[in-house]
């Protein structure tokens, strides 16, 4: 009899669970989807390396999925508070003809479980669909085929499904606990009268609205100057400070916009008096102030979803972009020799002390070092791998040395200004390295690259880093002048070709000069060693090698700091940047899920409350379209305050992020900012129709 009552209940009131039902849905979808993922690795076509990070992957969303668990718990609990509010004059009624109170809390834990399963199906079925969505999406982000003959594979995990319904299963539990708890301790009289229950005004007094929100405005103004000077590449009392500032000044913000809004439009007469703006802007005033707490939250949430995607994803693409620059050798072997610092001076490696005596007998000569080195290891043949070779050495003139310093006051320039607080602080005291224009053009030549040419008296300054690039353009531009060991030197071009095949942009800056302007006593800080191969057989067979003379600890070998090889390059850089951009949708999506969520719960709440005040509107008059133009603009408004103001802190925050991202590539922040939008407004989108929809029910009945 009460499951059959439950039943009933749930089918009549199928509207009021709507918004519960998709914010449950969703979330069932978006666990199973990534929890699912490990299996994709039976059919997919992974590498050893694109393996060993996906594994990877599967642990780090294990971790976050507990995360997002207490998420969903607290946004399952809160969507059913709505819908016990909603119908606490129905569980009175139900006392009030003789039914007993265990029943009646029986009755809505049932209701609790009956949506939550009906939620639950076919949210796994939805989720089903977007872990072969993601399937295909792994496989391009991954570059891994799928491994079946017809291109296309079936996902299925039984280990997420067994999570996503525990964990669901138990989320269910607690809420219909917690309702039936609700419904038992509440007195009848309460149940009764708790439509006309009102929240109280938090802050009544207009002028102190006004300086209020004038004080959030310059807190939050603060906060951003001191993100944007101090940046985030370490941690400082500067960014502690605007983030506590962007906090106080979001709650400030809304704990005072009622006020300012209501006071903004008045002075305004002819909008202010027009249609129901004044009915529109009382409820807003009246919903903001009570609620500035919970918007305030939503806000900084919504912050944290977009700045998140949007900085992993830019990583993601920051390190596809820069892939093709900085792989233009099959393979790359570099030798660090030592350190220089303006205060310290030289310093050489100890890891590479013990191979010194090889390197000197060999003449520094890499190419002969390795292929002596693979002769004596029995690692194979070097010269059958090998195309061709091409060596850059980078040289410091210790006595006379060129630092950064330097070429900031030859140039008149500022690093620290171009490059925002992507630089160390002590960058200054660091030197720029000289190279040889003859290796250079060897390099080039080898990558199938323009060489440089320089004039007498001239030298060119080389930097595969968009730190940097933007300093050393404007060096050109200004015809800068180096000292050079001695000479005075014109910086008469910039390139910014990388001289290796590298994970992602190493070199901030090197003076390419005639070989005549090296100094002989000049020193060797590295060398790299750049090669083509063949084949891409000869590649793997190479980097076996490399690997080889690196691995050993005979004396009489090379030193070898590190080795790439492109194939290496490829499938580590888009595997870790691939794992940061799951992780960054995976969070953003679940928190603007429960940001809308708590919204639309908060404004279906709110229309439920005032049924009356919208049905007097009707008997002075009001025609049924302009009342609903007067909802539509609560809600709209209601939705948009919080999320424009996370996109302005967002758009602050991703100024910074782009410094931060310029480590791996550049970063393009247009076209990645409308993706983002485009997949926050959809989700975020839905929430809001629902959530009018919804409403326009509730005042209509």
């Amino acid at each position: 009899m009460l499951a059959r009552l439950a039943l009933g209940n749930v089918r009549k009131s199928i509207a009021d669970f709507g918004i519960y039902f998709l914010t449950v849905l969703l979330g069932v979808a978006v666990f199973y989807a990534f929890n699912s993922m490990a299996a994709q690795q039976g059919v997919l076509a992974f590498s050893e390396t694109q393996s060993k990070m996906f594994d990877l992957l599967g642990m780090v969303i294990g971790g976050v999925s507990v995360f997002i668990a207490f998420v969903l718990v607290f946004l399952v609990v809160y969507a059913n508070r709505f819908l016990v509010k909603r119908r606490k004059k129905e569980f009175g009624l139900y006392l009030m003809l003789g039914m007993r109170t265990g029943d009646v809390v029986r009755i809505v834990a049932l209701e609790s479980l009956i949506v939550g399963a009906a939620s639950l199906v076919v949210g796994l079925a939805v989720g089903v669909g977007l872990s072969q969505l993601l399937l295909y999406v792994t496989s391009a982000l991954f570059q891994a085929d799928v491994a079946a003959a017809s291109g296309f594979a079936f996902v299925f995990s039984a280990d997420a499904l067994a999570k996503t319904v525990a964990v669901f299963a138990a989320i269910f539990v607690l809420a219909a606990l917690l309702n039936a708890r609700t419904v038992a301790k509440a007195r009848l009289i309460d149940l009764m009268h708790a439509e006309s229950r009102v929240e109280d005004m938090k802050l009544t007094s207009l002028p102190l609205s006004l300086v209020l929100f004038a004080v959030s405005v310059c807190v939050i103004g603060v906060s951003y100057k001191l993100l944007v000077d101090n940046g985030l590449m370490e941690p400082s009392p500067e960014f502690a400070a605007a983030t506590v500032l962007v906090c106080v000044g979001t709650v400030l913000f809304f704990y005072a916009l009622s006020g300012f809004l209501l006071k903004l439009v008045q002075l305004v007469r002819p909008l202010y008096l027009r249609g129901l703006n004044m009915f529109t802007l009382r409820q807003l005033n009246a919903k903001v102030n009570t609620t500035f707490a919970t918007l305030s939250i939503v806000c900084l949430t919504l912050f944290l979803a977009i700045t998140s995607v949007c900085g992993g994803i830019g990583i993601r693409n920051a390190v596809e972009g820069s892939l093709e620059k900085g792989t233009a050798y099959s393979a790359s072997a570099v030798s660090v020799f030592g350190s220089f610092d303006a205060e310290a001076g030289y310093a050489a490696d100890p890891a590479i002390e013990p191979y010194v005596r090889f390197a000197e007998e060999q003449g520094y000569d890499m190419a002969a070092g390795l292929r002596k080195s693979a002769e004596m290891l029995d690692a194979g043949d070097f010269d059958a791998l090998v195309r061709d070779t091409a060596q850059v050495d980078q040289y410091v003139d210790v006595s006379d040395a060129l630092t950064m310093g330097d070429v900031e006051a030859a140039s008149g320039l500022s690093l620290a200004d171009t490059a925002g607080m992507s630089v160390n602080p002590g960058y200054v005291r660091y030197p720029v390295c000289l190279t040889k224009l003859s290796q250079v053009n060897e390099a080039l030549e080898l990558a199938g690259k323009e060489p440089i040419e320089l004039g007498e008296g001239e030298c060119a300054v080389m930097s595969d880093s968009d730190i940097t690039s933007e300093f050393y353009r404007d060096m050109v531009e200004r015809g800068t002048v180096l000292p050079v060991s001695g000479r005075d030197l014109r910086v008469a071009r910039f390139s910014g070709e990388s001289l290796m095949t590298v994970p992602f942009p190493l070199n901030t800056g090197t003076v390419v000069v005639s070989d005549d302007a090296v100094p002989d006593d000049a020193v060797i800080l590295q060398s790299t060693l750049d090669v083509q191969c063949a084949s891409d057989e000869d590649e793997r067979a190479l980097g076996e090698l490399l690997a080889a003379v690196s691995d050993t600890n005979d004396p009489d070998t090379w030193p070898l700091s590190n080795t790439f090889t492109r194939a290496e390059v490829y499938e580590q850089s888009l595997s870790l940047s691939t794992v940061v951009a799951y992780l960054a949708i995976y969070l953003g999506f679940v928190l603007v899920i429960a940001c809308a969520a708590i919204l639309a719960i908060q404004q279906l709440s709110d229309a439920s409350d005032n049924v009356r005040r919208y049905g007097l509107l009707r008997k002075l008059g009001a025609p049924e379209g302009m009342v609903n133009g007067a909802l539509f603009a609560q809600v709209l408004v209601y939705f948009l305050f919080p999320l424009l103001l996370a996109v302005a802190h967002a758009c602050c925050a991703l100024a910074v992020v782009t410094d931060v991202v310029a480590v791996f590539g550049h970063l393009d922040i247009g076209s990645m900012a409308l993706t983002c939008a485009a997949c926050f407004l959809a989700v975020y989108g839905a929430y809001f129709a629902v959530t009018y929809l919804g409403a326009r029910r509730m005042i209509r009945e």
